[in-house]
């Protein structure tokens, strides 16, 4: 699936959560946002379809398609 770059501005506790948990997870800090949005827009929307997430881990390419 293309990815599109964006800029979020996220707080220092943010961050360190996103790194412990980047390396917990073997996952980029991207897929992690990306996981958390999909999770956020589906809350309370059932007509969004989150796409199924590809395997990836920090070492892959986790740059713009």
């Amino acid at each position: 699936m293309p990815k599109e770059r964006t800029n979020i501005y996220i707080t220092e506790r943010q961050k360190r959560q996103l790194e412990k948990r980047s390396q917990e997870e073997d996952l980029p800090m991207a897929e992690i946002i990306r996981r958390a949005l999909d999770a956020y827009l589906a809350w309370d929307d059932p007509a969004y379809q989150p796409m199924p997430p590809t395997p990836q881990t920090r070492n892959g390419d986790s740059s713009p398609a």
